[in-house]
């Protein structure tokens, strides 16, 4: 059976560094995509779904952004190429917001005029 989509918001690609505590370690990893609402975060040792780590990373010219995120999917499969978790921003900042809705709709554009 085919899991619906649940995703509201466009997401894109992007591989921005970004670093969280999880368990007591200070970690940093890449994330795989993005869009307004949340990111997924490529990693061999993602959090428990409904984890709320402050994940801090940079985008166009905002640097060493703070932003809490819930872990709403982990996939931890050793067999799927993808392993991480898929987080949703807590009330990111409307700087944050806007930063990402930009980067958004750059990649977008891109994308399209790469596939006419």
């Amino acid at each position: 059976m085919l899991q619906r989509e649940r995703r509201v918001n466009t997401r894109v690609p992007a591989k921005f560094q970004i670093t969280y505590i999880h368990q007591g370690d200070y970690l940093l990893s890449f994330t795989k995509d993005i869009s307004v609402g949340g990111m997924f975060i490529s990693t061999e040792n993602p959090p428990p779904v409904g984890d709320c780590p402050e994940l801090t990373f940079s985008i166009g010219e905002l640097n060493d952004v703070k932003v809490r995120a819930r872990v709403v999917w982990v996939n931890n499969s050793p067999a799927h190429r993808n392993t991480g978790a898929a987080v949703q921003f807590i009330e990111p900042p409307s700087f944050l917001t806007e930063a990402i809705l930009q980067y958004v709709n750059k990649i977008t554009v891109l994308e399209e005029e790469v596939s006419d």
